[in-house]
């Protein structure tokens, strides 16, 4: 409660059930209410395909809709812009044309250690132009087999070289990737489930193990024999190739033109809505210089559902500026793989790291773009006030408003978004530079500045907030 101090502070609560039909409810409320809350900040979102979580686009439509209602009824409706930074997913290999008995030839990237020709397969697939496994099993690569670590221990966690974090659903998948790719797992659920229950669960995958540590009781652990490595060569060119009975190869084909899949965080995403991302102070000093948080990615892109034009073009020159601008290397994504017209986020950001909070007595530590959005929302409540103590109406739907002063916030121009959700780095994203970009926004709010800016707003605060809420 205390990102606004003084200022009376509703929670509203709706039993997740089906999260566009919540969605629906909440906005259809807010609408009905009488006299409704004048800033509501949401941490919630889905940085993926809606279809995944059984959203329609006639639901992404309607939710939208009650969005623009509500912009021009004057509340502020504020959404963390997401914990994956850019969204990028991983693209379904292409595993076709498998040639046996057949070795390419040409300019060489990289030789991994791979379990089996699948594996191969799927890194050949996107970071190469070919690909020849040094193995005999056939297509698509053996069956992990039994699995041996499956029961696990329950009750510890391992020590070592952790290998990659990722979340699955189940106890006995993390231990089917452990056996793939390295030689122990850890297994943490959410929610307090059983591990052989239902609902996703934080999975460590070990390179080497060195001992073990006491856990709680849900956590579990196991350990799982080494397999048999092989080479896999990856090709950034492929010239030809060459009889050889050791080898699996896969022509060019399936190695090019793979798709990028960038997916921004919805509703954070609809235009009719402030979008929050997140940053920490540069080795992690408060006072020092900030740049975009890296311990997750500050989620933001460009959207497939909404166009700048009609109902976004308050940010079209600043998005505009930031495409002309940013290096086009790596990590930045193919442009083919986003629409650079698409409304894009976030539209601010403010402190996600080393978020300090007071629970239950004990102060703690927590981060992601669920403590920068209700921060940004408290500083707007503040702003509220201010304008209702004057006798003014409060702000209302802020975008234009925020794109018409970015000289109120302090340009964050250190960091990027090419990083996931408790995996480490990804492939593509895009990094801060100055001015607005897709990691940080126009960047983190000063008080002072911005009070400054509402000062210098006219009385008519409804007319101005009105005139740029067209209908839905």
């Amino acid at each position: 409660m205390g990102v606004a101090p003084g200022i009376a502070t509703e929670f509203w609560l709706y039993d997740p059930n089906d999260f566009c039909a919540d969605l629906k409810n909440w906005t259809s409320t807010l609408l009905a209410n009488e006299s409704p809350p004048l800033v509501t900040s949401v941490s919630y979102g889905w940085q993926g395909n809606l279809t995944g979580i059984g959203c329609k686009d006639s639901d992404v439509a309607a939710v939208d809709a009650d969005f623009a209602k509500l912009a021009t009824k004057g509340i502020t409706i504020i959404f963390a812009s997401g914990d994956s930074g850019s969204g990028y997913t991983h693209p379904n290999p292409v595993c076709d044309n498998f040639q046996d008995n057949t070795e390419l030839t040409g300019t060489v990237r990289s030789v991994i250690q791979v379990n089996n020709l699948q594996q191969c397969c799927e890194v050949g697939s996107e970071d190469g132009m070919g690909w020849s496994y040094a193995g005999k099993d056939t297509p698509p690569g053996p069956p992990p087999g039994p699995t041996k670590c499956a029961a696990g221990t329950s009750g510890r966690a391992l020590d070592g070289h952790v290998l990659q974090h990722i979340e699955i659903p189940d106890v006995n998948i993390c231990c089917e990737f452990s056996q793939q790719m390295g030689l122990g797992y850890t297994f943490v659920p959410k929610g307090g489930k059983s591990p052989h229950g239902q609902g996703m669960g934080n999975c460590t995958i070990f390179k080497t193990v060195t001992g073990h540590h006491p856990a709680p009781t849900n956590t579990v652990s196991g350990t799982n024999d080494p397999r048999t490595m092989n080479n896999c060569t990856i090709f950034s060119t492929v010239t030809g190739k060459k009889s050889s009975n050791a080898h699996t190869s896969s022509a060019p084909s399936s190695g090019k033109n793979v798709t990028v899949v960038l997916w921004p965080s919805w509703p954070a995403s609809s235009p009719w809505v402030t979008s929050v991302g997140a940053t920490r102070f540069v080795g992690q000093t408060a006072g020092n210089e900030e740049m975009a948080s890296d311990q997750f990615g500050s989620g933001g892109g460009f959207s497939k559902q909404f166009q700048q034009s009609p109902n976004a073009k308050w940010q079209s020159d600043n998005v505009a500026k930031y495409l002309k601008v940013v290096p086009k290397g790596a990590p930045f994504p193919p442009e083919t793989s986003f629409p650079a017209l698409g409304r894009a986020t976030p539209d601010v950001a403010a402190l996600g790291e080393g978020f300090q909070v007071l629970q239950s007595g004990r102060v703690m530590a927590v981060g992601g773009t669920s403590a920068s959005a209700p921060t940004f929302a408290g500083i707007v409540s503040l702003l509220n006030e201010h304008q209702l103590q004057q006798g003014k109406k409060p702000l209302g739907f802020l975008n234009p408003f925020i794109y018409a002063n970015v000289d109120a916030f302090t340009d964050v121009t250190v960091g990027t978004n090419a990083i996931g959700r408790g995996t480490g780095p990804i492939k593509y994203g895009f990094n801060c530079t100055a001015g607005w970009d897709p990691a940080t926004g126009v960047g983190t709010p000063v008080f002072t500045k911005l009070l400054a800016a509402v000062d210098k707003l006219s009385a008519g605060v409804a007319s101005f907030t009105d005139t740029t809420a067209q209908n839905p």
